[in-house]
């Protein structure tokens, strides 16, 4: 019985854990798997009120990033991507997944209202110190867009690994107590 209880109370233990750990992250509201080809690109897109999506893009042909987020948008039914054309390229304003939308073309100093555009290297998320279309994906790279906020895109926790453990934790307690 003491065993029991011990198993129980880690398996408690371990969900409460489980429980605050994701909440320090930004909710992973939902995945998307776009395109096909052999190459693959992700696509995190993080909106003001904590939501985070990401979009797995595959791809054979050379794509750079604004292409990568028009064709990831149109690919998803309901997204939404706003954006004005200059000569120096493509000012993205607006983007939308699932039930989030938001827009702004930075005209609210100092409020940062735009999509700011972050690239990964080397396992590290940077501000982009270029535009989108100048950005040629790589098999494996990863792009974020964050909206009003110059923060570093959130850091999405692996979807179902928590749970994982609190199953094979629940598991073992069922074992035992046969």
């Amino acid at each position: 019985m003491l065993a029991q209880t011990r198993t129980w109370s880690a398996a408690a233990s371990l969900a409460a854990i489980v429980l605050t750990h994701s909440q320090s992250f930004a909710g992973l509201v939902a995945q998307y798997d776009v395109g096909t080809g052999a190459n693959a690109s992700v696509i995190q897109v993080d909106f003001t009120n904590g939501n985070a999506y990401q979009i797995t893009l595959r791809w054979d042909t050379p794509m750079n990033g604004f292409d990568a987020l028009q064709l990831s948008t149109s690919s998803i039914s309901g997204a939404a991507l706003a954006y004005d054309t200059y000569t120096f390229g493509n000012f993205v304003t607006g983007i939308g997944l699932g039930t989030d939308y938001e827009y702004g073309n930075g005209d609210l100093w100092p409020i940062e209202n735009y999509w700011h555009y972050w690239t990964e290297v080397n396992g590290q998320w940077e501000i982009a110190m270029f535009g989108a279309s100048d950005r040629m994906l790589v098999d494996g790279s990863k792009d974020a867009w964050v909206f009003g906020s110059s923060d570093a895109p959130q850091a999405v926790p692996a979807p179902g690994a928590a749970e994982i453990g609190v199953v094979c934790m629940w598991h073992r307690f069922r074992r035992k107590r046969r």
